[in-house]
This record gives structure tokens, sequence and C-alpha cells, in this order.
């Protein structure tokens, strides 16, 4: 504390004292302060779409998928191939131009999502991530074997149906893999492949 001489005015001695108390009382303030930092409070967890799992991938959720048929140097063909399916089946809707009236194709997805050559042998082999046999839908088949198509009078594919035990996403899944139509029907007691002919249109299938 400050040491007034007792010859000073009442008024003086006065203000002396009070700031000798508010030094004091800041003093001992500073005294009780905590020397570490309060922890921070912790991050709120990230929140997820309550429909999709955090743990699912991009193509895992993909619910629907499209392949444009790109036609041989000698084919002609066009047409295009749209999909939709939940996680154990996948719909197939083929729409195709420039086919022999009444004639019956082949149809499969194959292993590699590229059509770059000319005879389309660089989409390998058809799809077949769980090393079954070749054959129809009502017996052990590849992932990629789907059903003949017939041609109407006119020589136009429109043709639907459901695909079983496969799906558009994930590791198995159709999308990134190409879709071949063939030249001939498919025999299906045939393997590998079921002596479906030449690869007369191609088209890499794209999710939507």
């Amino acid at each position: 504390m400050v040491a007034v001489p007792l010859s000073q005015p009442l008024w003086l001695m006065r203000i002396v004292l009070t700031l000798s108390l508010v030094a004091a009382a800041a003093l001992a303030g500073c005294a009780h302060k905590p020397t570490t930092a309060p922890e921070p409070a912790p991050a709120p967890a990230a929140s997820a779409s309550p429909d999709v799992k955090p743990t699912e991938s991009f193509f895992g959720r993909t619910k629907s998928a499209v392949a444009t048929l790109t036609p041989s140097p000698t084919s002609g063909i066009m047409g295009i191939v749209s999909f939709s399916g939940g996680s154990t089946s996948v719909d197939v809707h083929v729409v195709a131009t420039g086919l022999q009236p009444g004639s019956i194709h082949a149809f499969h997805v194959h292993d590699k999502g590229n059509c770059a050559s000319a005879d389309f042998l660089s989409a390998g082999d058809h799809f077949n991530p769980t090393h079954k046999p070749h054959g129809a839908q009502d017996q052990p088949h590849h992932a990629g074997d789907m059903p003949s198509l017939l041609a109407d009078p006119s020589g136009k594919i429109d043709a639907s149906f459901t695909l079983q035990g496969v799906t558009l996403g994930g590791v198995d899944g159709f999308v990134g893999h190409a879709v071949i139509l063939h030249a001939s029907p498919d025999a299906y007691d045939v393997q590998p492949s079921g002596n479906a002919g030449a690869r007369i249109a191609c088209g890499v299938i794209a999710a939507q």
C-alpha cells in the first residue's frame, strides 16, 4: 500500500487508498487464473443422408445406367441399352435398328469397357466375376449372360427383361463394362461363350 503523509488533505488520502485497494484486487484476480487453457470442445460428428450407408461407395449407389451401341464397320446397327435396378436385380431395355428382319442375336455384358477395336475384341470375354460357366438364365451362368434378342419384321429390336443376382454398381456391377450384340443366336450349352459369332455392335455402360 502507498504511504501518504498525514499532512496531506483528507480527500487526497481517500483517493490514494481507493487506488491501492483496486490494485490489490487486480493482483488477487491474476493469481487465481488457471495456468492451462481449457480443452477445445469436440467437433460434431459428420452427418450422412439417412438413405445412404457411410461406407457405401458411389458405384454401389448406382440405380440407372445407359450404353449407346456403336456399329461395327459392316453392320450399320444403331441402338441404346438402358439399365435400372437395385442391389440384387437389373432391368434391361434394348432398342436397336438396322438388323435383318426376324434375325436372332446373342447379347452379353463383356469384361472390359473398351469398344475401340473395329471387331470389338477389345471388350474382352464375357463379364464373369463369379467364375461360372456360360449358360441360360435358368442355369448357372456368367453375370454378363443375357437373353438372345429377336428383330421384328422391320429389323428393329425393342426388348425388356430382368436379370437376377446382378447389380449395376459396385466391384461386381455392370457399370464400366461393355455390352455386345452378336451376329448369331446364343447356343447356351456351348462353352465358353455360346458360339455367338461376330460382334456387330458395342457400347460401354455408364452410370447416370
